[in-house]
């Protein structure tokens, strides 16, 4: 039987909505809670050398500045993780893996950039950790795309290798698409893993669905506590958890991941929501950045009908990083069409 496995990244997707500012104790708490309730991965926070050390944040400038965290914990169960934006953390921040707390590092990664950031890759396997490569909003790979960026991780040999819908953009049969690709192209020994996010209310029922497909192939599946994380959130760990325990035979500790989330994730919520919402279906139906919605919804001049106008007219490849001045161009434009018409 395939392992399927997974991994909850609430400490560094879940970051997007408080700064990273969950406090040591809550670290220190969330990390225990995982490991305690036999979550397989934890994904500790940011490494980025841009921000200062600051004990009560999970983004962190160098792996020195980990091992705070880790004091007194005694991770006993869990493969523990950081991750890396390609361009804002150098190799001089890391340690080699022996001299540090964490297990892995997550490279995640551009399109433009990818040939560099697989070299980053190779160094970073070569400190003694296990990598993961994740290629940000996968669909805008073609299959071509997909194949040749798989060759070069082939060459690499990291741990794992992920579908990453940064949008929250994919239905099943796109994601089952990629899934096909990779599980087709893959040397047999690298886990494909998969990261939602909940435009489209999907990330919960697509994590499932990949569970079922007939494959040998190993598999993670990301996920937060209360789906906390960026724009509409992620799939939710206590979720996955409870169905791989009542389809899997797995035996997650429900108890643990619902006292962290009273715990621990209650009060980040109370402060500021997270999840599904208009503005995220809004981008997610004309598959582009959620900005581009947000800073439209801010004129309060524009309906609905008018945003999704706005919207259609982006050329595809701009739609998924947010251009201020583009959209400033488009929108007096519109403006100027509309006030014609009158």
């Amino acid at each position: 039987m395939r392992s399927i496995k997974i991994l909850d990244c609430t400490l560094r997707d879940g970051g997007y909505v408080n700064d990273w500012n969950f406090g040591m104790g809550s670290i220190k708490s969330i990390i225990s809670r995982l490991d305690n309730a036999g979550i397989d991965i934890i994904e500790i926070g940011f490494l980025d050398s841009r921000r200062k050390y600051d004990e009560n944040r999970s983004i962190v400038p160098d792996t020195d500045s980990l091992k705070p965290i880790f004091e007194d914990l005694g991770v006993v169960n869990a493969m523990t993780l950081s991750m890396i934006d390609f361009g804002t953390c150098g190799l001089e921040y890391v340690k080699d893996k022996k001299d540090t707390p964490i297990d892995g590092i997550r490279v995640i990664f551009k399109k433009k950039d990818y040939i560099a950031a697989t070299d980053f890759c190779m160094e970073l396997k070569k400190k003694g950790y296990k990598i993961f490569l994740q290629p940000v909003s996968v669909t805008t790979y073609s299959d071509d795309e997909m194949r040749e960026l798989i060759k070069i991780v082939n060459k690499v040999g990291p741990h794992g290798i992920y579908i990453v819908d940064t949008y929250g953009l994919m239905h099943k049969k796109e994601m089952l698409h990629y899934f096909s690709i990779m599980d087709e192209n893959l040397q047999k020994d690298i886990y494909i893993g998969y990261h939602a996010h909940n435009n489209f209310q999907l990330a919960y029922a697509n994590c499932t669905e990949l569970m079922e497909i007939d494959s040998e192939r190993e598999l993670i599946v990301d996920s937060t506590l209360y789906g906390m994380g960026k724009s509409a959130g992620n799939a939710c760990t206590e979720l996955l958890a409870n169905y791989l325990n009542e389809n899997y035979g797995k035996q997650y500790k429900m108890d643990q991941l619902l006292e962290a989330i009273d715990v621990d994730i209650s009060k980040e919520y109370a402060k500021k929501y997270w999840g599904y919402s208009f503005m995220h279906f809004i981008a997610a139906s004309n598959d582009c950045h959620p900005e581009y919605v947000n800073a439209l919804i801010n004129k309060k001049t524009l309906s609905v009908k008018s945003i999704n106008e706005i919207l259609s007219k982006i050329e595809n490849d701009k739609k998924l990083t947010f251009n201020k001045e583009l959209l400033e161009n488009m929108y007096i434009q519109y403006q100027r069409r509309e006030h014609r018409r009158q």
